[in-house]
């Protein structure tokens, strides 16, 4: 899994270049994220744009990061979303717990909103 990094403001965007975020990757996922949490970088926005399919262990693992996120205070939102895993993340009631935007700027306006409230 090849994860690319980019910092705006107070945002990290997160951009996961990889077709599946499954039992296969997701170890590999949470060993690349670990730096943000060293540089106390807690408010990060997924950009899930390649992201085609996610089992159990891929959803598990996005639910371990937000919660890591909360206990430093942070937020983390996702956006641009496939209409596959969209249905993924409906059936899973993720969109309870996830902030889903559609573009990179929502997203990051989003966290932004909620940094101020």
């Amino acid at each position: 899994m090849e994860l690319s990094f980019k910092q705006i403001d107070e945002i990290t965007v997160v951009k996961i270049k990889s077709q599946e975020l499954n039992h296969v990757v997701s170890h590999d996922f949470q060993r690349q994220m670990a730096p943000l949490f060293d540089e106390k970088k807690f408010n990060i926005a997924l950009d899930m744009g390649s992201i085609d399919f996610m089992d159990s262990m891929g959803i598990g693992t996005l639910i371990t990061l937000r919660n890591k996120l909360m206990k430093e205070k942070g937020c983390v939102a996702m956006f641009n979303i496939s209409d596959r895993v969209k249905k993924i993340i409906d059936i899973a009631a993720l969109h309870k717990v996830f902030a889903l935007y559609g573009s990179e700027e929502e997203a990051v306006e989003g966290l932004k909103q909620q940094l101020l409230s």
